[in-house]
């Protein structure tokens, strides 16, 4: 998937537990340890767990600015 493409989904749609493992590059499990730690919002669709994609996103270009600068900073 390509920027733009994560761009138009992001405000459109709900994330699955995989979907927003596979767009963060982590396991699922660790998409629950964040969810769990309050670091993501989520919200139940019957039983099922649903991430917003857009708050998804968010997260992934905060967690990539945060690294980037603990890198500068090391």
């Amino acid at each position: 998937m390509n920027e733009i493409t994560l761009e138009a989904e992001a405000r459109t749609q709900d994330l699955t537990t995989l979907e927003a493992a596979r767009l963060l590059g982590v396991s699922k499990l660790h998409v629950i340890d964040l969810l769990e730690a309050g670091e993501i919002d989520y919200h139940m669709v019957g039983t099922d767990l649903r991430f917003d994609a857009a708050e998804i996103a968010s997260y992934k270009t905060d967690r990539e600015h945060r690294d980037a600068e603990s890198l500068v900073s090391a």
